[in-house]
């Protein structure tokens, strides 16, 4: 393969990742905005704390996708 067409081609993969990461980051913002973490809960308190959980879940799929090959 001559060196235009590996340069293609990895272009190409770059942007597929590009745009799954893109994906990924808009569905990560949908689900921070959405209602476990807005408005007030039943008892009062503020619903807008982020679990740990969900960002490491968000941040290990966003990593796992910059790492395939």
């Amino acid at each position: 393969m001559n060196y235009i067409k590996r340069l293609e081609a990895e272009l190409a993969r770059a942007k597929e990742v590009n745009a799954s990461v893109q994906e990924r980051i808009h569905l990560a913002m949908e689900h921070i905005a959405g209602p476990k973490f807005t408005g007030i809960d039943l008892d009062g308190s503020r619903k807008d704390w982020i679990a740990t959980s969900d960002v490491q879940m968000m941040l290990t799929d966003f990593k796992s996708t910059l790492m395939e090959d």
